[in-house]
């Protein structure tokens, strides 16, 4: 009879078990599910990149010199030519009165040189030349009887010595006006008209050279374009060569980026970019590569890792309103895309074996299905082969879910 009892009790216990097994096998597990569509796929170098000018120059002071006027201020619109900074030129100024004096005083000289004889002069100074002769007479006189007394004790050394020198003021006057009578009457040398004119030359050249340099001290604009930086103010003393001014074309934008060297073998010449920021509620522009630098440079990351990294220049071809230069947008460079293909989550796919699947619901049953991936981007996963439009598959299968498996969808 306990033998009976213990094999009854086994009985139960078997049932149990087999009960417990198929009521849990039963159960419904719930599960999230996505439905394979079709829909567009693209493979993309994503970066940061800065909005630059098309056309920007900077301005340098030409000479040395104090700022006495500054006609711009930041974010004027300048026309090509127009007066931008102002230089003292005073010392120039004062360099250059000097020069047309001199220069006034050597054509006085020329006039003079080359002018006609004056028989009225002429006959002018040979009557002074006639009186002076009496006078010389007249002085030698006088020193003569001077002597005499002197000789006699009849007068001082003193009145002697005038005597002298009366004669010799005579005399030296006289030989004054023989010299001008003599140069009054000679014809006009040839070399002295070649020789005043080559100083009036020079003089010419000197006062171009400081007319010259009188536009240094006036700084104008090179190209047409807005004041996007200002260093210099009233008062301030420049050196030459030192950055003044900053001018740029605001209507004419590109955007440099720069990508890693592992990432650039992707990118091509017109490799299309999408465009956006959402602080600034830019989306949907569209850009391409216009260039691509033909040398690599090292840059520090964020992390402060050294990286090679090769910049690049994207033409923007939609138009973007209230851009300023030196914007950061965010980038997207398609290096792949494929349009109308079987997508799928990525979360939905797991490796097994080396293979991979996902599971599929047939019937809120799991299915276990292997397929073949395509591109990956954005999240989602091409399907190549396995899958079928249409279809569910479970989103974050978990090891709980296994093949065969009743579900519950949600």
């Amino acid at each position: 009879m306990k033998k009976k009892m213990i094999g009854i009790i086994g009985v139960l216990s078997v049932m149990v078990v087999i009960g417990f097994f198929m009521m849990n096998r039963n159960k419904a597990i719930e599960v999230t599910v996505a439905t394979v569509e079709k829909g567009n796929i693209s493979e993309y170098v994503e970066e940061l990149a800065t909005l630059m000018m098309e056309n920007q120059e900077s301005v340098y002071a030409p000479t040395a010199g104090k700022v006495t006027a500054v006609q711009v201020k930041l974010g004027d619109q300048v026309e090509k030519g127009d007066v931008l900074v102002r230089i003292d030129a005073q010392q120039l100024s004062e360099q250059k009165m000097l020069l047309e004096a001199q220069k006034a005083a050597i054509m006085a000289q020329y006039h003079e040189a080359i002018k006609p004889v004056n028989e009225k002069e002429i006959e002018k100074l040979e009557l002074l030349l006639t009186a002076q002769e009496r006078n010389v007479a007249e002085a030698q006189r006088k020193l003569e009887n001077s002597k005499k007394l002197y000789e006699a004790g009849a007068i001082s050394n003193e009145e002697y010595q005038s005597a002298v020198l009366l004669l010799d003021t005579e005399m030296n006057s006289l030989e004054k006006i023989k010299l001008d009578l003599e140069l009054i009457k000679e014809p006009i040398s040839p070399n002295i008209a070649p020789r005043y004119e080559a100083q009036l030359r020079q003089f010419d050249l000197q006062i171009q050279e400081l007319a010259r340099q009188a536009k240094d001290f006036v700084v104008y604009a090179p190209m047409r374009g807005t004041v996007m930086m200002k260093e210099v103010d009233v008062g301030s003393y420049l050196q030459p060569g030192a950055h003044i001014m900053e001018l740029g074309d605001k209507g004419q934008l590109y955007l440099e980026s720069d990508i890693l060297v592992g990432e650039i073998g992707k990118i091509e010449i017109e490799t299309p970019v999408e465009i956006t920021n959402k602080d600034l509620g830019i989306e949907g522009i569209k850009g391409s590569v216009r260039k691509i630098h033909p040398q690599a440079f090292s840059k520090i990351s964020d992390l402060g890792i050294e990286q090679k990294r090769v910049k690049i220049e994207i033409q923007v071809e939609d138009s973007i309103e209230n851009l300023r230069p030196g914007y950061d947008l965010d980038i997207k460079v398609i290096t792949d895309s494929k349009e109308n293909v079987l997508l799928i989550p990525e979360n939905a796919v797991f490796q097994k074996d080396r293979k991979t699947y996902v599971f599929v619901n047939e019937n809120n049953t799991a299915v276990l299905r292997e397929i073949q991936k395509g591109m990956e981007s954005q999240r989602l996963v091409e399907v190549i082969s396995g899958l079928q439009e249409g279809e569910e598959i479970i989103i974050s299968p978990d090891e709980k879910l296994k093949e065969g498996i009743s579900i519950q969808p949600l």
